[in-house]
């Protein structure tokens, strides 16, 4: 019961635990802090719900933001953290929000809508993140997949 509620909790968020890190994911990504996968224990304790685009490091599959319509949540020094909506940011995919933030830091999302695609009712891009802190400083910064979905 637990394995087949994980299963379709990960299918419905489009989120699941990292698999590893390879070369590749690496070559993309460039951190001063521990971001780390969000996993299904993790949506599950912050009661993390609705439509959502979720993005990756690379190839890999766990992501390093889940981004709502009102809020985005990035898994640092094995705490979410949570972002606010900037509400004069670009609107992207499931009302998703370009710009996210918090106290000290500013959360940059994008998507480019040139590489979408569309399987078993998930949208999928080629996108990116940065976090940067309160001047300007990026603290993390990668590129790969989207999967937006819910």
């Amino acid at each position: 019961m637990f394995l087949n509620r994980m299963w379709i909790a990960c299918a419905l968020l489009s989120v699941l635990a990292a698999c590893g890190t390879d070369e590749a994911n690496q070559a993309h990504t460039v951190s001063q802090l521990d971001a780390q996968p969000i996993t299904y224990m993790d949506i599950e304790a912050a009661k993390l719900a609705g439509p959502s685009c979720n993005y990756a490091a690379g190839k890999s599959m766990g992501a390093v933001v889940m981004a709502m319509d009102d809020a985005a949540v990035m898994k640092l020094g094995g705490a979410l953290k949570r972002f606010t909506l900037d509400p004069q940011c670009d609107k992207l995919e499931k009302g998703t929000g370009s710009r996210y933030v918090a106290p000290g830091y500013v959360l940059d999302l994008a998507i480019k809508s040139e590489t979408r695609s569309e399987a078993a009712g998930k949208l999928g891009f080629e996108g990116s993140v940065k976090l940067s802190d309160g001047k300007g400083r990026v603290l993390y910064s990668t590129a790969g997949d989207v999967q937006c979905g819910g």
